[in-house]
């Protein structure tokens, strides 16, 4: 479950979905920029509202209008969730214990790397069961984020720290 927006956080993805949508519905700079700047200017005539009540509502009759003025066929950047090679890389992401199976001479030409994820392994055993124990000391039966606690003091590790330590590449070089 996702946590709670806040009001600010909510003005500004309207912000940025309408800029991206007028984008889809100016072909040309010059005439974006104008528009954008139009924009602009109506999300800060009311930038510093007082009254939550009347801010709350015209979130409502922004998000609205968004509604109603959006881009039937938006552009979509390649890369973003229903762009041509959205996971286009991900058939190229190995699991990181793969590398155990290499063969020593294939090992030996990454002798720094393999030289650090050998204490990294080390790090990992030895802060495993910690890591378990304040997992399940202040995770909660229905967390309300997917957010994970951070490390209890200074050089310590966050749970499951592994996962970010050897991630793969984005995109293979």
């Amino acid at each position: 479950m996702a946590a709670y927006l806040t009001h600010q956080q909510k003005v500004l993805r309207l912000y940025k979905r309408a800029l991206r949508h007028l984008e889809s519905w100016c072909i040309f700079r010059d005439k974006y920029r104008f528009y954008a700047c139009m924009l602009r200017a109506r999300f800060d005539e009311h930038q510093d509202e007082p009254d939550m009540v009347k801010a709350t509502k015209l979130l409502k009759a922004g998000e609205e209008e968004f509604w109603s003025k959006q881009h039937p066929q938006p552009y979509i950047f390649p890369d973003s969730p229903g762009g041509t090679s959205y996971e286009r890389y991900e058939c190229y992401k190995v699991p990181e214990f793969y590398l155990d199976y290499w063969h020593p001479s294939e090992k030996a030409m990454y002798p720094d790397y393999f030289a650090k994820r050998e204490q990294w392994k080390q790090l990992r055993l030895l802060s495993w069961d910690k890591e378990i124990k304040q997992l399940q000391e202040e995770v909660t039966e229905n967390p309300k984020s997917e957010a994970l606690p951070p490390a209890r003091k200074e050089g310590e590790f966050p749970p499951l720290w592994w996962n970010i330590v050897t991630r793969p590449r984005e995109r293979p070089t």
